[in-house]
């Protein structure tokens, strides 16, 4: 017998990111093992206080990070992902009515605010190796924005 299911596209749910992210999930993992506040402290000195307000640092690690332990290889298509990925969400600390950080504003927060430094890249292998130190991830081959990175021992990072 065929029966045509009707999509409910419109109904209300009352549910929260917290119910809907498996408690077994890769992010929760990471959540649970690693503390990203010393990234606060660390980037404070390059925080303007006049102007618009800045994309949270702790949520342009994570955005990357995302990427990089998913194989996703361009900032655009992070996006595009954290928009219907809950985990993802959930991970960042966005709602689901929230906007997810345009590709565009990470990229140039990666690029420009740390510009001339090696504090993002050192941010950023910090958080890598403690993942590689509680045994979630292992050292291969790093992906950016769809460039091979050649391997070298100074660059081994980690993949998901």
């Amino acid at each position: 017998m065929l029966t045509r299911r009707e999509h409910h596209q419109q109904e209300w749910h009352t549910v929260t990111l917290e119910e809907l992210v498996p408690a077994d999930h890769f992010l929760r993992k990471i959540a649970a093992i690693l503390d990203f506040s010393f990234i606060y402290e660390t980037v404070k000195p390059l925080y303007s206080t006049i102007g618009r307000p800045g994309i949270d640092p702790v949520v342009l690690v994570k955005y990357l990070l995302i990427g990089y332990l998913y194989g996703i290889e361009s900032e655009r298509r992070i996006e595009q992902e954290i928009q219907v990925n809950v985990a993802y969400r959930w991970f960042l600390g966005l709602g689901l009515q929230e906007r997810v950080p345009d590709h565009s504003s990470i990229s140039q927060n990666r690029r420009r605010r740390f510009n001339g430094e090696d504090l993002f890249r050192k941010l950023f292998k910090q958080v890598l190796f403690s993942c590689m130190e509680q045994g979630l991830v292992g050292g291969r081959l790093i992906l950016t924005d769809s460039t091979h990175v050649k391997r070298t021992p100074r660059n081994i990072l980690c993949t998901g």
